[in-house]
This record gives C-alpha cells, sequence and structure tokens, in this order.
C-alpha cells in the first residue's frame, strides 16, 4: 500500500510540474524507469494508482489532476471529523493503532465524539508508553484494528476528516480501511500542520499541536491522548478557518489549497459506506 501511495504522490508531482496532462507512457517511464512503455502497458501499471486516488483522473490516454474534492462544499455547510490516534510506533505495519479520538463537528459546532482503545497485536514500547501513558495490559479485550476503524468509519460518514499531520494519521488509517474494503478513505483531508503554516507563519514558534493549542488559546490542551487531542485539534481548526476565511476562503477545496498546493485532496474515488459498528467505542 505505501508503495501505491508514494506513486500516487510522484504523479501528482510530475502532473503539476508539467501543468497539465502527461502522456500515460512518459508517465510510465518516470515512474518505473522504463525505456519504453507501449500505451496499453503503461494504461495498465498507472491504472491502480490513477483509479484509487481522487487527486489524479484519466483525459484519454493522459494522467491529469481531478476536480479537487469539496469544490463546492461551503466551509460553513461542511461536517469536519477531527481525528487523532496513538500508535505503539511510527510506520505502519511494524506499529499499529493503540487509540482512536475523533470529534465530529457540524456548523461549527461540536456534534459527536468517538474514543476507542485498539488492541494492536503488538506490545507497547517503553516509548510510546511513556508518551501515552497507555499500558499493553490496559488494551487487552479492546477492539482489534479492523474492528475499531470500521466503528470510527461509520462515526465518520462522509465528512471531511480532520488531522494534525495527517499524512501520519491517515497511513495507519488506510492500511486497515484497505483491509476491509480494498481501497482507501474516500474523503477530503484537511491538515491542521500544512494549514496552520500557512496561515501562522511567523506568528509562532511551532506548529506542534501544543504550540498551536496554546497559540490560540485552546479549552483543551493535548495530553498525548487521542480524544484530548482530537479536540484540540477540532478547537484549533475552527480558528484556522476563520483565517481562512479572512483570506478568501469559502469552500473546503479553498481550505485545502491554502494548506498546500499538493494537500491530499484525497485517495479514494469510492464512497465508504458502513452500516452501524457491531462493537463501538464511545459515542458521546
Amino acid at each position: 500500500m505505501q508503495l501505491r501511495l508514494d506513486a500516487a504522490d510522484r504523479l501528482v508531482e510530475l502532473v503539476e510540474e508539467q501543468r497539465g496532462p502527461v502522456l500515460a507512457e512518459d508517465a510510465a517511464r518516470r515512474l518505473f524507469a522504463l525505456r519504453q512503455a507501449p500505451v496499453a502497458l503503461a494504461r495498465s501499471l498507472l491504472a491502480d494508482v490513477v483509479e484509487t486516488d481522487a487527486r489524479l483522473a484519466w483525459s484519454g490516454d493522459a494522467v491529469a489532476l481531478a476536480e479537487p474534492l469539496g469544490a463546492t462544499l461551503l466551509l460553513e455547510e461542511a461536517t469536519y471529523v477531527v481525528v487523532d490516534l496513538e500508535t505503539t510506533g511510527l510506520r505502519p505495519g511494524e506499529s499499529g493503532i493503540c487509540e482512536i479520538g475523533a470529534v465530529r463537528l457540524r456548523g461549527f459546532e461540536v456534534e459527536a465524539e468517538f474514543e476507542t482503545l485498539v488492541d494492536p497485536g503488538l506490545p507497547i514500547g517503553a516509548g510510546a508508553s511513556a508518551v501515552t501513558g497507555l499500558r499493553t495490559e490496559q488494551l487487552r479485550g479492546a477492539p482489534r484494528p479492523t474492528e475499531a476503524v470500521r466503528s470510527f468509519l461509520a462515526f465518520a460518514g462522509d465528512g471531511v476528516l480532520v488531522a494534525h499531520n495527517a499524512r501520519f494519521d491517515l497511513a495507519f488509517l488506510d492500511r486497515e480501511t484497505e483491509r476491509l474494503t480494498g481501497s482507501r478513505i474516500g474523503s477530503p483531508v484537511v491538515d491542521t500542520v500544512r494549514l496552520a503554516r500557512r496561515l501562522l507563519a511567523g506568528r509562532v514558534t511551532g506548529f506542534g499541536l501544543g504550540q498551536l493549542a496554546w497559540f490560540v488559546d485552546t479549552a483543551e490542551r493535548p495530553c498525548h491522548r487521542a480524544l484530548p487531542d482530537a479536540r484540540a485539534t477540532a478547537e484549533l481548526l475552527l480558528a484556522l478557518i476563520g483565517l481562512a476565511q479572512e483570506r478568501g476562503a469559502r469552500t473546503v477545496a479553498d481550505l485545502s489549497a491554502l494548506a498546500s498546493t499538493r494537500t491530499r485532496r484525497l485517495l479514494d474515488k469510492r464512497h465508504l459506506a458502513y452500516g452501524a459498528p457491531s462493537r463501538p467505542g464511545v459515542y458521546r
């Protein structure tokens, strides 16, 4: 899965560099270091990357950028699902999710919260335990990762996903979502780190969640636990949206564009629908 993500990122960069569609054979040669790539072979090699990443689309026999998700979704009308994960380490596959916390915002107000411990089937290392305060024995009997992520996705629905350093959280969530469905998460994503770098450059000493929470004076202060950190990130998001609106942002796509020209607008084109979770976390 990580190879596919890397290939998609490289392909997006290639289209942006060329400022327009890239012929499939040229893209395949660049991505896969091929001397020759007939159109049929090139399309076959690129199909899985293009067709499972919503930033990309076919334009005849060329690869182009798709219309940004959230292009017409007004900021005040969007549902935002702010998520934070605690993990046993930094690498998906080698490490696992041990806690998920999320806050759902509608009309810029908190509508519901989600929280669950997760049993990753891996021991929590001393470093991660020191940061989070979680211990391996606390996770025994908690939902396994795929079950916990299924419950989270049911909670999130088709809301705009928000995370602080979203690439990290989405890498873990995508891994489990792909196990469940064969595809990745199909929602727009806003990264509050990238957004803060654009909107608060020169005004803060750093872009860690703790530093930014202090700067915008959130009621909830982050503490390396999933739900409190998600609450703090939600407050940060609302402050950043206000600043973005002052710069003329009106839609979710505008917000993503402010965050980065390479914002991961997203991943999977197929909308994910889930029924009620069989073993949900705590809903408030």
